[in-house]
């Protein structure tokens, strides 16, 4: 399935690589940096109910696209919000209502890193962020029981909605883990649709693109192009030649 442009993100603001093993805390000013560059080469945001309304018609504006955040770090509070305000550029916020005011717990190289709480979620939508599901707990969401499912999806959205007002309409999985079990639960729990990585199938299982720490001007124009993904699955298949790639790229000092 064609879809536009959809960027991942989790954290923003600057780490030492000893607190951020993964690399997923993004500086502001590079943050800021990205956007301005697609919106300088033309591409236009997108808000979730645009998108869906895209997929539901199979059409979205030429050279759009939609900015996604995972996991709920208060930083998407503390820095992405006033970043994103001030280009005018929406976005949509997975959060895990299990978790609200907690940690990263889910990551044993990097568990203290803290959650929004309700309030702080809260907060978003008035700041051009709406709130889409990421299940419960950040539990990877393939080959779970019928129950857990359940839980992480049906549970979980009417959790939210508690915080929100709303019920959430977009979930995205967990490290990207789903199976055709998962895929049906979401859909079962009223979602319009699921957002996993580079993975594409159908409606609940739409593909992304991550941003992270090491991505430089030139990594970034890179992922933001229309190959990408069909690059990555290939190099992904070959160590030596994304070695080479990222060698090729450049990466941003950590």
């Amino acid at each position: 399935m064609s879809v536009p442009l959809v960027l991942m993100y989790h954290g923003f603001g600057t780490r030492p690589a000893s607190e951020d093993p993964h690399n997923l805390f993004v500086p502001e000013a590079a943050f800021d940096q990205q956007l301005r560059a697609l919106l300088g080469r033309g591409f236009r945001p997108l808000d979730g109910p645009s998108f869906l309304a895209g997929l539901r018609s199979g059409r979205w504006p030429a050279r759009s696209f939609l900015v996604t955040i995972d996991d709920g770090y208060v930083s998407t509070l503390e820095v992405a919000a006033p970043v994103l305000g001030r280009l005018d550029v929406p976005a949509v916020l997975f959060a895990l209502p299990g978790m609200l005011g907690a940690t990263s717990s889910w990551m044993p190289e990097m568990p203290h890193e803290r959650l929004l709480d309700a309030e702080g979620l809260a907060r978003l939508p008035g700041m051009g962020v709406s709130i889409g599901l990421h299940g419960w707990d950040h539990r990877s969401m393939a080959a779970l029981a019928t129950a857990e499912l359940h839980r992480q999806t049906t549970v979980a959205r009417a959790a939210l909605a508690e915080v929100t007002g709303e019920e959430a309409a977009l979930f995205a999985y967990p490290f990207g883990s789903h199976d055709a079990a998962a895929r049906k639960a979401v859909a079962d729990a009223g979602m319009s649709a699921a957002f996993a990585i580079y993975d594409s199938t159908g409606p609940f299982a739409l593909p992304r693109v991550d941003i992270n720490a090491l991505d430089t001007p030139r990594t970034f124009a890179l992922k933001t192009s229309g190959w990408y993904p069909r690059l990555k699955s290939v190099l992904d298949r070959a160590p030596a030649l994304r070695r080479l790639g990222h060698s090729l790229a450049g990466k941003a000092r950590r």
